[in-house]
């Protein structure tokens, strides 16, 4: 009997003893499970975190050089401004000018000398007053023809538009013609002056195009 109860108790330890055993395999198996658990999470927010911090680096700079080119835009967009006020300014002064009297009658003299017939000369409406003057000069200069002086509304700055009535050539010599064989110089020493590289004047012009 004490046999019995002595292999039962042996049985009932070692059986103890295994599941113990088992209990902290297990337990160091959770542990390591935990761990590694822990150690991928801290692994996954430091990747997290990295990405985070370059993803908002690249857009900050993004912003950064977006801002930049806006600024420089914004200043060519001034620059533009400017120059188109500046010559407006110009523009509205110019039949004060000593020698713009001049200059209405040696184009119109020049253009209507290459002419063999009739001559319509265009002018804006406050150039009429020279009417008289010029179809004087251009009898002297020796036209043949017929001469009509006529307010054309299309001529904002000055100058005159000479057409040969019967061979349908005309002869631009207005500012606005003037101006704008001369405008990219104009806006270059704008450019210059402002401190804005050619380079970046031609591709704020591509954007617009585009």
């Amino acid at each position: 009997m004490d046999d019995n109860k002595s292999l039962e108790n042996a049985i009932r330890g070692e059986a103890e003893q295994q599941i113990l055993a088992v209990a902290h395999k297990e337990a160091e198996e959770i542990k390591r499970l935990d761990d590694a658990y822990a150690s991928g999470l801290d692994e996954f927010k430091s990747s997290i975190k990295a990405q985070t911090d370059a993803r908002i680096r690249q857009e900050s700079s993004k912003i950064e050089n977006r801002a930049t080119l806006e600024l420089k835009k914004l200043k060519i967009r001034s620059i533009e401004e400017l120059t188109n006020r500046s010559v407006e300014e110009a523009m509205k002064t110019i039949r004060q000018n000593s020698g713009y009297k001049k200059f209405l009658m040696d184009a119109a003299v020049d253009a209507s000398g290459r002419i063999l017939t009739d001559v319509e000369i265009r002018l804006n409406a406050e150039d009429l007053v020279f009417k008289n003057e010029i179809i004087d000069a251009l009898k002297t200069s020796g036209v043949k023809g017929d001469i009509m002086i006529l307010e054309d509304s299309g001529i904002r700055w000055g100058g005159c538009v000479i057409v040969d009535v019967q061979g349908g050539r005309i002869f631009d010599s207005t500012i606005e013609r003037i101006y704008f064989r001369k405008s990219l110089l104009i806006r270059r020493e704008a450019v210059r002056l402002l401190g804005i590289s050619p380079e970046e004047a031609a591709k704020e012009r591509s954007c617009k195009i585009q």
